[in-house]
């Protein structure tokens, strides 16, 4: 068998050191190549796609009108309200007189809502003091007369800011379902004869509010 020379031993063990280094470089490489990869995939993985949704708004129209014996649907404001008609010319202690206002939303109102009497906003008169009323809301065509009232009392004063009788009702949209305010007014039984001859005017307010 033939014998290694020192110089080939030399040669054997050079070549082995390359050979290692190789691996170790490719073994690195690969290793570079895989870290590579991972974040690769983690950029290129997400997605991404959108959605829009859009709305439009409007107030609501909440407007009401009315009318009484003797005038027709408009709109009564504190500088031309409606005349309710009292046959209240000759009148006596205890002897009641009726008259009425009807309330109802205009045909453009688009919401339903309730309309009540309010308040007494201005109240003149040497007769006023002895004036006493009462007030029931009715449907409309109702006849404001006696029969109007079941239980109702004469506790109301016509002096302005006096408490006013609790009436109210429901008012529809576009002009449905008006309601009718029914007024009983008299001399209270027992006035004096001082209060002969003489005269009061009254307005009341109505306040009118919108379901929302």
């Amino acid at each position: 068998m033939g014998r290694h020379t020192p110089a080939a031993g030399r040669h054997h063990r050079a070549d082995e050191r390359r050979s290692r280094s190789r691996f170790t470089r490719t073994r690195a490489a690969l290793a570079g190549a895989l870290v590579l990869g991972v974040g690769t995939s983690l950029t290129l993985a997400a997605w991404s796609d959108d959605e829009f949704g859009a709305a439009s708004f409007a107030a609501s129209t909440f407007v009401v009108e009315s009318q009484t014996a003797s005038s027709t649907w408009a709109a009564h404001e504190a500088v031309n309200p409606a005349t309710l008609v009292f046959n209240a010319t000759a009148m006596s202690p205890g002897l009641s007189q009726y008259a009425y206002i009807d309330i109802r939303t205009t045909s453009a109102t688009n919401i339903g809502g309730t309309a009540a009497l309010s308040a007494v906003t201005a109240a003149t008169g040497t007769l006023l003091p002895a004036l006493e009323y009462r007030v029931v809301a009715t449907p409309t065509g109702t006849t404001c007369g006696a029969s109007a009232f079941a239980s109702q009392t004469y506790t109301a004063s016509l002096a302005v800011g006096a408490a006013v009788p609790g009436a109210s009702g429901a008012l529809g949209t576009a002009s449905a379902t008006p309601v009718r305010f029914c007024f009983d007014v008299r001399v209270k039984a027992g006035t004096g004869a001082t209060f002969q001859g003489g005269t009061a005017s009254a307005t009341w307010q109505f306040t009118s509010t919108s379901s929302s």
